[in-house]
C-alpha cells in the first residue's frame, strides 16, 4: 500500500510512517492528502503531527492547495484549521482573501477569529475586486449583526479591510 493511502486510511502507526515519508519528500503533492487525513482521522497524536507539518510548510505551492480546500465544501469542518495553517506558514496571499472571508462569514467563532488574524497580517491588496468583495461580505455580516459572539471580530475585520482599501 502506498504512503498516501496509509496516511489516509492505514493504521495509526502506518500513517505516522507515511508522515515521515512526506517530511522527507517535502513536496506539494502531500498537502491535500494531509488535509484529508487531518479532516478524517480521529487519532489525536496523528492529527497533532499533521497540524504541525501543515502549519510549518515551506512549499509555497501548498498555499494554493489550502486555498482550494477552503473553497471545497468537503473541507468546511476544518476551514478554521486551514486558515490557521495558512497564517502559521506565513502564506498571506491576497489570492485567498475572498475564500477566507466567505469561510469566516459561514463559519463559527473559531473560523472568524482565524480569519481576522490572517487578515490583520495582510500588508497590501492589489486586487481591488477581491478587496471590495471581502468588504461587502464583512459589511453585510456587520450590518446584519451576529448573535454568536463574532460581531466584534467582524467589526475588526471591517476596520482592517477598510485600512487596506485606504492604502490603495
Amino acid at each position: 500500500m502506498n504512503s498516501i493511502v496509509q496516511l489516509i486510511s492505514g493504521r495509526e502507526e502506518d500513517a505516522l510512517g507515511a508522515l515521515e515519508v512526506a517530511k522527507e519528500a517535502g513536496t506539494v503533492q502531500w498537502v491535500r492528502p494531509m488535509l484529508e487525513a487531518f479532516r478524517d482521522r480521529s487519532e489525536e497524536g496523528l492529527r497533532q503531527e499533521i497540524a504541525s507539518m501543515l502549519g510549518s510548510l515551506k512549499v509555497s505551492e501548498g498555499a494554493e492547495v489550502m486555498g482550494d480546500a477552503l473553497e471545497d465544501p468537503e473541507f468546511s469542518s476544518i476551514h478554521a484549521d486551514i486558515i490557521g495553517f495558512l497564517w502559521s506558514c506565513g502564506f498571506q496571499s491576497e489570492n485567498h482573501l475572498r475564500c477566507v472571508v466567505h469561510c469566516a462569514a459561514e463559519g463559527d467563532f473559531r473560523c472568524a477569529m482565524e480569519a481576522l488574524t490572517w487578515i490583520e497580517e495582510l500588508e497590501t491588496v492589489s486586487d481591488e475586486n477581491a478587496l471590495w468583495d471581502a468588504l461587502l461580505v464583512v459589511r453585510g455580516v456587520v450590518e446584519d449583526g451576529r448573535e454568536d459572539g463574532t460581531q466584534p471580530l467582524f467589526e475588526a475585520m471591517h476596520q482592517a479591510l477598510s485600512a487596506l482599501e485606504r492604502k490603495q
